[in-house]
This record gives structure tokens, sequence and C-alpha cells, in this order.
């Protein structure tokens, strides 16, 4: 019996593998869609800005990773307890968000160069359903249900896709695309309350103790906070040093290692809920991390043969001047891949030393690029790759050392 057991927890491994690397591919490809046709639509000077915007997004999104993370937690360890508490919560800390860009607006302004506040606003108010998402999902992961998981961030990358076709088709610029990702953002967030409606939640069911304060959050967007900083620091930098048109190149040629970031994510999203229940998965990180090598290596191979045809095909011949930078840009991208693995696995284990080891790297990343380093693509990114190598090796020794005391998990869907 304990062998079929086991059979049946590995099979039930590999099924939610699958779906999840499934809505993960769609949505990275979904994503690089979104970017590609707007990088055709804007121009170069344009998407420069734009560019700029949407990676200071993704360091926003700390907000959301962290209510996705901590909410996957509470919910595989006790499925039917009340959550109404963590709606609230979420909502919350998604006005907070859009309410500190607007605080930050006229830094925003000034360091990117934009043309007026408008772009700031739209970020603001954009990144409001955005950050609410991430509670949908994590209840979602929470509760095994991986298909329900990924329609619903499938649908999410689709709906930008849809802002990017109107954006291009309309003519609109950065401010336009960020309102127009905003309704669709919105949009999203009915069906995530749809696919909800069939998880039932049991009154008087004990909370977990200090399940309620805000320590789970703190240390999630410690540990989520430094991977997506550190993700943008060179992108915000180069933009601050760069001409208009190299930081646009710039922006594009990040293409190339998000590729390999993004499409490894579901490895680390796979890991997590097991690892935050402290079951036996010694093996699964060894084998999520040689994963993550082998699409490294893979990603860095295809941008050395094939940048320059890549780089014409998906952005046109006004970026080709820069392809030649291509596989160095795969190469920071697998380092911030195992980063992200090692991340993942770190905050799943309620520690943060390897997210204060990030967040030390992201300043010294920014302070080489904006005074040390050659104000060209090439000093800026060879800054990143040896900075991301150094906290590369730090989160790999730190996956080596053994997880806290176990506690009893509890991954059963309802």
């Amino acid at each position: 019996m304990a062998d079929g057991t086991s059979r049946d927890g590995t099979r039930e491994l590999a099924r939610s593998g699958i779906a999840l690397a499934g809505a993960t591919f769609a949505s990275g490809i979904l994503g690089y869609a979104y970017i590609l046709i707007l990088t055709r639509a804007l121009g170069p000077k344009q998407y420069g800005a734009l560019g700029a915007l949407l990676g200071l997004s993704v360091i926003f999104t700390v907000a959301y990773t962290a209510i996705q993370l901590e909410t996957t937690r509470l919910v595989a360890m006790s499925p039917r307890r009340p959550r109404g508490w963590i709606y609230r919560r979420a909502l919350i800390v998604s006005v907070g968000t859009a309410l500190v860009i607007l605080a930050a607006s006229p830094i925003i302004v000034s360091v990117l160069r934009l043309p007026s506040y408008a772009p700031a606003v739209a970020l603001a108010v954009m990144m409001i359903p955005q950050t609410f998402l991430g509670v949908l999902l994590g209840v979602l992961l929470g509760l095994g249900r991986t298909v329900a998981f990924g329609v619903l961030l499938t649908t999410s990358g689709a709906s930008r896709v849809v802002a990017a076709v109107l954006a291009a088709a309309w003519g609109g610029g950065p401010t336009f695309v960020l309102t127009a990702s905003a309704a669709t953002a919105t949009a999203v967030l009915v069906l995530g309350a749809w696919l909800l409606r069939g998880a039932p939640t049991v009154a008087g069911v004990a909370d977990l103790p200090g399940e309620r304060n805000w320590a789970g959050m703190v240390r999630a967007s410690t540990g989520a906070g430094a991977l997506l900083v550190l993700l943008n620091a060179d992108l915000l930098a180069a933009r601050a040093v760069l001409p208009d048109t190299e930081s646009g190149w710039y922006a594009f040629l990040t293409v190339f290692g998000r590729v390999t970031f993004w499409g490894t994510n579901f490895i680390a999203l796979w890991v997590f809920p097991h690892e935050a229940a402290r079951g036996s998965v010694a093996k699964a990180r060894a084998y999520a991390l040689i994963a993550v090598a082998v699409l490294g290596a893979l990603a860095c191979g295809a941008a050395a043969v094939l940048g320059s045809v890549m780089t014409r095909v998906l952005a046109g011949d006004d970026y080709v001047a820069a392809a030649s930078y291509a596989p160095v840009f795969a190469v920071a991208g697998s380092l911030m891949a195992v980063i992200q693995l090692a991340t993942y696995v770190d905050v799943a284990r309620a520690r943060h030393v390897l997210g204060l080891v990030a967040w030390a790297g992201a300043a010294v990343l920014a302070a080489l690029i904006y005074w040390v380093a050659p104000r060209t693509i090439s000093g800026a990114v060879w800054s990143a790759v040896a900075v991301l190598a150094v906290v590369a090796a730090a989160g790999v020794w730190g996956m080596r050392s053994p997880a806290a005391t176990p506690s009893r998990p509890n991954l059963s869907t309802p």
C-alpha cells in the first residue's frame, strides 16, 4: 500500500507539473506577444519609455507575488478555512501599491524622462487589478486546482495581448497601452471569481498560530521583491544612462533573457507548495535545478545561433544593430532562472538570507551601471552577468542546506 500511495503521489506531482508547465508556457508566449506587438507598433523611442515602465511594473508586482505565495501556503495547509480576510488583505495591498506609485510619480517621470504624469498614473491604475489577481491564483494553487490556475493565468496573458492589439490598431502610446491593460486585467478578475465559485469553506476552522499577522507577507515580500528588483535593475539603470534608441534596443534584448526566466517559472511554482509543507522534496529540488540548467543552456545556444534572425523577425530592422548582444542577455536570463528557483525555495522555508543577498546584488548592479561601467549596452549587460553569477552561486549553495523543522502538510483538494 505504501508503494501504491507513493506512485499515486508521484503521478499527482507529474500531473500538476504538466499543468503548470503548459499554463506558464502559454502565459509566457502571450507575454512576449504583448511585448513584440508593442515593439513594432511604438518604435524604439516610445517603446524605450514603455519598456522602462513595464520593467517598473514588474518590480511593483512584488506585492502580487507575495500575495500569491502566502495565500498558496495558507490554503495548502488548510483548504477549507474561511478566506474572506485573505481577500480583504489583498485589496488593501493592491490599492496601497497604486498609492505608492502615485506618490513616487514625480521621481518616475524625471528618471524615466516621461513626457507627462499620465503614463505614471495609468501604471498605478493598472497595478490594482494585476496585484489583486495574485490572491485568486494563490487560492487555486493552494487548493491543488492547477488546471483552473492555468486557465486564469493564461487568460491574464491573453488580456494583455488584447490591450496591445488595441494600442497597435488605434495608434495609442504608453498611456493608452497601460490604461487598456488595466481594463482587460479587471475583466480577468471576473473570470477568477467564477472559477472559485466551487471552492467552499467551513466556518469555525481554527486559524494557524499567527497566520493573520503580516509576518508571512513580509517574508514573502522580502524574497519575491528582491527577485523582481534584481530582474529589472539593469533595465532601469540602462534607461537612465543610455540614449533613447539604445535604451529601446536594451529593452528589447531583455526578451532573450526573460524567455528563460519566465519559461522556468512553472518549476519554482511546482516546488513551492510542497517545500512549504516540508515534504521530502530533496530529489525534486535536484531535478528542478537540472531542468533550469538545461533550459538555460538551450536558450543561450538559440540566442547565439539565431539571435540576428530572431531580432529581425520579432522586432524589425530597427533593432538588428544590437542583435550581437543577444547571447549575453540569454546568459543573464539563465542566471536569473537559477536565482528564481532558489528564491522560491528560500521563501517556502520562511527564510530570507537569499533575499538579502539579492537585494544587495540589485544595489550593486545599479551602481555598477550608473557610475562604473561604460555607458554602453555591453557595459550594462556584462555588469548584470557578473552580479547575477554571484547571487546564483549563493542561491545554489543555500538550496543544499536542509529545510526547517517539518510541519503538517495538507495539500488535499476539498
